[in-house]
């Protein structure tokens, strides 16, 4: 509703009159609009008029806009002399207009919060203190370091690489953008130059910053976490209104000379302009006091030496190229080597120092001299600054030599990483990461393979600007990569391929050309030549790299099928639906061998597990889920046409790989998309909030009894390689508890206290940034089809077949006695869920009939679905299909809405195609298309934004045209059909939800002006939840990790068992060797996988998660992904060297494997006390005592000694 007004002292000012009728009338509190403190403040715009006269001052008029309901009470109060506004000693006149407000405005008002005129009058004054730049002398990139001569408390020396001289030629200047948090160097004259170059440092990329003076010399040092990024633009461009808007280009140097060194060097020296008779004030004092402003620390002065070293000239850099070619034997080593300058930990010429230390090492230790200088890589990179680089390697050489090498466990692999970023190759591992089936056909070789990442260079995903063309810069960067391939420690890789889920991380495999001892010469080509025949979607870039992508998705080998041992059948078909979409069927007896195969790798052979009744399979060129069919006689599979991607040349013999068996099913959880669509269908707020508040109390709840707190590690799978749940149940059946009454031992310590509180702050974090809620009576499982149908379509009688809308499943857990079936109403879902359809109601039967051959009867943890009727329900759910999907069902009562959406339905899109074959080339450009056109997550969070703005909701057709968007966006890696950016619609206000707010521990550090408060079920469960920050006890502190009384507890025990038993000879372990080599792996892992240069601390490790905050949270999940694959791999191996395999094992391997055991469990209790006494540090040794008592525990539990859980 807009007023007019009158009255106004033409000297008032926008601020002056908001801040008026703000603090008068509307925002008084307690006052006629505002009772609470508490309660929102009503938003509203002031407009003055201009002079006539022009100048700054108003012509005495303006308008008012509030909502309507607010504008009405209004109107009806000032009518009534209830209300008055003054400014500047005059009274305000206020009148309805009978002009209609903008519709976006009133949803502006509506939904946006009020900024306070102080708020952004001080924003203002900012800007204005801002606005003047400081003019460039030099621009100097290069790397710092420590001089020979250098003592202790001297600052590092800074050596120039390149720079670019200003004075004489051109002209640059440095100026602050507060808005966007950055510093920008335009170097450029327009008078003579035709480019303008940008270097923009973003505050959170700086680690420090000095300023000093040195000759003259203004100078301002950064010392950089990630090199600057670089930008060109034409300076004379059209400035009409057809100019193209994305102006500026990304590049990765600012010359030859600046890309010669870019790779290595990346930190900034910038001598500055003395203009201090201009400004009346030192340049220096300027700079700073602009910081202040900006929200930086103001810089140091500090007195640094700069010169040009020339560490990474030409020369130097081929003295090092040439020496990584003699160890093209030994290239694990040159990898390293690599990493250290590449990963900035070294320069070569404190890398030539090591060269022939280096060399002596390869020379005396062969292949594990490559492990040495992986631990060398990480220490060299986190070492303190006054440690000079030989001494580092000197130490890593005395510890790492006396440690045995690991080997990854079957079905892994060592794998070597690389992250290409605008100017640097990144060098990471080798980690032991899952294989695949092109890997493990060339065992032996995985040195020549490499998984190679496109990233910024913060090492996430890249983000574009508006004014940024990001398309010439990915093909130039990205593309040229892809397409000639690079050099990295004296070998030349090639692109090979990639996996469908690495594709969404912007991950590809590369590979070196080697001669295989058998298959004779192996390059990119000939391997993927050996995949299959592609001709069928040879025309389709997109779908050519996908039916490659099959033979490097991460699996399993299991067993090996003759010809004969398989066949295909037909898919179940009824008016065109395919009820079959990718998934066949085996017999049980194939399903028992393939399961005794893949208990041979499990640490409890399949003890603790519910034998899979499904596998989702990769086998030749057919891709989908098998489920058994009790029906099929011997060992047999049966696979379907729409499970066949490729052909591949017939085989006497094939593998089945296994990318996933189901032992058991996984509870589901809310999330934002689903909260939004089922409160669209029905669901109450107050649902929603109940089960929060159930499930915070519950986690909160952790740290009243080891019952509560072992409940909350199992239900979120965290502690688990540890063994945390079993050790502290196991401690409590012996009388130990977290708060004990006078008949229980105290079990609780600083370590296990930050424990539970690192496991709790992550729950909560889930349950308040991403609504992460588990569901009560609620499973997700993968689907498959009722195979019902395929015999009565060959003549069988009394079939039970499942009718359309109704689905079968059976539940069992690991130690249920008898599974549940389901029975009754659910809702079912796949994720993500986007649009209103993607929920549908559906009838669970319950327990099969017995009078009738009901083909699935026996299957366990799987949704089955009907294979007849007039729609496919999977089909229907997201577009999904029988592949592998995973569906939520659920049965929790008060999320059964009642209301009905039928589900979305679009039109097939047309892949993609050529009107030619496709080539290698075509893949590598639809890759460069891709990482530039990736828009699932940008659509996904701008759908739930949209609806929350909308009175609509997801019903809004913004959001309805966003669904069908995102179904777009989903299959964009199969069907090479983008979604431009530009067709996304825009959001309705310009301002987001504050459940949108970034994940931030100190909620200040959000801007509170850019949020609003949401009214819906998100923005109630947002605010619903506070979080407490970790307390600095959450560091590696120094004391033991559990009580003394734990030992005396248990010694009655081991004493009882090993009382008469004598050892054999060689049987003790070196504890102190295994807990060397367990310290450095784990010190290894807490630096490699952290997001920071701040390492994980011992408590993230043992619960297996990562506190910090990261922007990309599907980054953030990988690395969390690979540390817990690292983790498990090395309690692997540390347990087998302290104790050897469990399973299996006599009365008598029992005892001796408890006495190694409870010798590590003693190793680990007294070191700590010695440490804690000299002050060391504790790192490692807790955990390992966690994993020495686990075995103690276990050992125990299996010859008899403790009561059962």
């Amino acid at each position: 509703m807009e007023f007019a007004v009158w009255n106004l002292d033409t000297r008032a000012t926008q601020y002056d009159v908001t801040k008026a009728i703000a603090e008068q009338v509307l925002h008084k509190c307690p006052g006629l609009f505002v009772t609470d403190s508490e309660q929102r403040l009503p938003n509203f715009k002031v407009e003055l008029n201009a002079n006539e006269c022009g100048g700054v001052r108003n012509d005495g008029t303006g308008t008012f806009t509030v909502t309507k309901g607010i504008g009405k009470r209004f109107s009806q109060l000032y009518h009534r002399d209830e209300i008055s506004v003054i400014v500047n000693e005059r009274k305000l006149k206020f009148r309805p207009t009978r002009g209609n407000v903008d519709t976006g405005v009133e949803m502006t008002l509506e939904k946006a919060p009020f900024i306070d005129p102080d708020i952004e009058r001080q924003r203002q004054e900012k800007l204005i203190a801002l606005q003047d730049g400081f003019v460039v002398c030099k621009v100097q990139i290069g790397t710092f370091y420590r001089p020979d001569n250098a003592r202790p408390n001297d600052p590092r020396a800074f050596s120039i690489e390149w720079e670019k001289d200003l004075v004489r030629k051109s002209m640059a200047w440095l100026n602050f953008e507060y808005d966007h948090k950055l510093m920008r160097i335009e170097i450029g004259d327009s008078t003579m130059e035709s480019t303008r170059y940008s270097v923009v440092v973003n505050f959170d990329s700086i680690h420090k910053m000095a300023v000093g003076c040195d000759f003259a010399e203004n100078y301002i040092c950064f010392d950089l976490m990630t090199p600057p990024v670089f930008q060109r633009e034409d300076m004379h461009r059209p400035q009409d209104g057809n100019f193209e808007k994305r102006y500026r280009q990304r590049v990765g140097e600012l010359c030859a000379g600046h890309g010669a060194v870019a790779p290595y060097a990346h930190h900034l020296r910038v001598v500055l302009f003395d203009d201090s008779d201009a400004y009346k004030g030192d340049i220096l004092d300027r700079f700073e006091k602009s910081c202040t402003v900006a929200g930086l620390r103001p810089p140091p002065d500090v007195k640094i030496d700069a010169r040009g070293k020339g560490f990474f000239t030409p020369r130097n850099l081929n003295r090092v190229s040439k020496w990584l070619g003699e160890l093209h034997a030994n290239w694990r080593v040159a990898f390293q080597i690599e990493a250290l300058l590449r990963n900035g930990s070294a320069n070569t010429l404190e890398v030539l120092k090591l060269k022939s230390a280096i060399d002596e090492l390869v020379r005396d230790h062969g292949d594990f001299a490559g492990d040495v200088m992986r631990y060398f890589s990480e220490a060299a990179a986190n070492r303190p600054a006054v440690q000079p680089l030989q001494e580092c390697f000197k130490t890593v050489l005395q510890r790492k030599l006396r440690r045995r090498r690991f080997t990854p466990p079957p079905g892994h692999f060592s794998c070597h990483h690389a992250t290409l970023t605008p100017t640097r190759l990144l060098l990471e591992g080798p980690n032991v990461t899952q294989s695949n089936r092109v890997i493990r056909d060339f065992e032996g070789y995985e040195d020549y393979f490499l998984r190679v990442s496109f990233r910024d260079e913060d090492r996430l995903h890249y983000r574009w600007t508006r004014d940024v063309d990001s398309e010439s810069y990915l093909r130039e960067r990205v593309g040229k990569v892809l397409k000639e391939g690079f050099d990295l420690a004296g070998r030349h890789f090639d692109f090979l391929a990639y996996s469908s889920s690495a594709l969404r991380n912007h991950t590809v495999w590369f590979v070196s050309p080697f001669h295989h001892r058998e298959k004779g010469c192996i390059t990119a080509q000939s391997i993927r030549a050996s995949l299959g025949d592609f001709q069928g979607v040879i025309y389709s870039p997109s779908k050519y790299g996908a039916r490659m992508a099959q033979a490097f998705t991460a699996t399993d080998p299991s067993v090996r099928l003759h010809e004969s041992q398989w066949s295909e059948v037909p898919d179940i078909e009824e008016r065109n639906i395919v009820f079959t979409d990718g998934v066949g069927t085996i017999s049980q007896e194939l399903a028992d061998w393939i399961w005794q195969v893949l208990c041979e790798n499990y640490s409890d052979r399949g003890e603790n597990a519910v034998q899979p009744t499904a596998y989702q399979i990769r086998f030749l060129g057919y891709k989908g889920m098998v489920s058994v069919d009790p029906y099929l006689d011997g060992i047999h599979m049966c696979l379907r046409p729409s499970m066949k991607k490729f052909d591949v040349p017939e085989k006497d013999l094939a593998g089945i790989e296994i990318a996933s068996s189901f032992q058991k099913p996984k509870i589901p959880n809310l999330n934002r998309p689903l909260v939004t669509v089922l409160e669209d269908r029905g669901a109450s707020v107050r649902v929603f909030l109940d089960l929060q508040d159930k499930v915070v109390a519950d986690t909160r709840r952790a740290h009243e009894s080891v019952t509560l707190f072992t409940g909350l590690l199992e239900k979120y799978k965290l502690c688990k390689d540890f063994w945390l749940t079993d050790i502290l149940r196991r401690l409590n059946v012996l009388g130990f508890e977290l708060n004990p009454n006078h008949m229980q031992r105290p079990l609780d310590t600083p370590f296990l206290t930050r424990i539970r509180s690192s496991a709790i702050n992550h729950v909560l974090r889930g349950i308040k940034y991403r609504a992460r809620i588990p569901i009560p009576e609620s499973y997700m499982l993968p689907g498959v089809a009722d195979e019902g149908p395929a015999y009565v379509n060959k003549g069988c009688k009394n079939v039970y077949c499942l009718p359309q809308g109704k689905i079968f499943a059976c539940i069992q857990n690991p130690g249920d006695k008898e599974p549940t079936w389901i029975k009754g109403m659910c809702l079912i879902s796949r994720s993500p869920v986007i649009h209103p359809g993607d929920v549908q109601r559906v009838y669970a039967i319950g327990k099969p009939p017995e009078n009738q051959m009901c083909v699935f009867a026996k299957l366990k943890n799987v949704v089955v679905f009907a294979a007849r009727g007039t729609q496919s329900l999977p089909n229907s759910l997201a577009g999904g299909d029988l592949d592998g999907d995973l569906y939520e069902v659920m049965q929790y009562e008060p999320l059964l809405v009642p209301e009905h959406h039928n589900p979305a339905t679009y039109p097939p899109a047309k892949p993609f195609t050529l009107d030619r074959p496709s080539t290698v080339h075509d893949v590598c450009d639809f890759i460069v298309e891709y990482i530039n056109s990736d828009v699932v997550g940008l659509v996904s969070t701008k759908h739930i934004v949209i609806a929350d703005q909308s009175k609509e909701g997801s019903l809004d057709p913004a959001c309805l045209k966003l669904a069908e968007l995102h179904s777009r966006a989903v299959d964009y890696p199969k069907n090479g059909n983008k979604v431009e950016m530009h067709r996304l619609p825009r959001d309705l206000v310009p301002f987001k939800p504050d459940w949108h707010e970034s994940e931030q521990p100190n909620q200040s550090n959000n801007r509170r002006v850019d949020y609003y408060e949401s009214s819906r079920a998100l923005g109630y469960l947002y605010r619903n939840i506070k979080l407490e920050e970790l307390s600095n006890g959450a560091r590696p502190g120094t004391e033991s990790a559990l009580s003394e009384d734990i030992s005396n507890a248990l010694r009655k025990h081991v004493c009882a068992q090993l009382r008469g038993y004598v050892p054999r000879p060689g049987q003790f372990c070196d504890v102190d060797s295994v807990y060397a080599g367990y310290r450095e792996e784990l010190g290894y892992i807490s630096t490699t996988y952290s997001l920071s240069k701040i390492a994980l601390t011992e408590e993230e490790l043992v619960v297996g998660t990562i506190l910090a905050n990261c922007s990309n949270e599907r980054y953030k999940s990988d690395r969390v992904y690979a540390m817990k694959e690292s983790l498990s791999f090395l309690l692997r191996i540390t347990r087998q060297d302290l104790v050897g395999e469990l399973y299996g094992a006599s009365d008598e391997e029992l005892r001796a494997k408890l006495t190694n055991a409870w010798n590590a469990w003693i190793f680990s209790q007294e070191s700590q006390k010695t440490s804690s006494e000299s002050g060391n540090s504790l790192f490692g040794l807790r955990s390992f005592g966690l994993v020495a008592l686990g075995l103690v525990l276990e050992c125990l539990a299996r010859l008899g000694s403790l009561p059962p859980l």
